[in-house]
């Protein structure tokens, strides 16, 4: 498997845990769709960059939390329930995605 296969199905993979919990919930779509291409495009940024001052197991939830704070205020409203879910997703998701980089990677 080459370095952008394994980016792909990693940002898959993640995407995926995220959308499972979503789909349970009776979440939309089109909120499912987006948690999936935000993992996707956070574990292609992860493979392919690096952020300095930060040790490897960090890149992934720094990325990921940066592409999900966008999200996050943009969901934000009156009795918004589910911006901690969304932030620790990140952080989780995230080391998942840096720990697949540097072990399989």
């Amino acid at each position: 498997m080459n370095y952008i296969t394994l980016a792909l199905v990693t940002g898959l993979v993640a995407g995926l845990l995220d959308m499972i919990p979503m789909f349970t919930k009776g979440v939309s779509f089109r909120w499912c769709l987006a948690a999936l291409c935000t993992y996707l495009f956070a574990a292609i940024i992860v493979f392919y960059g690096d952020v300095p001052y930060l040790p490897w197991w960090a890149d992934g939830s720094a990325v990921a939390l940066m592409i999900t704070i966008p999200a996050m205020l943009c969901s934000a409203g009156k009795g918004n329930r589910y911006a901690p879910v969304m932030f620790m997703n990140a952080v989780i998701l995230g080391f998942l995605i840096s720990v697949s980089k540097h072990f399989l990677g």
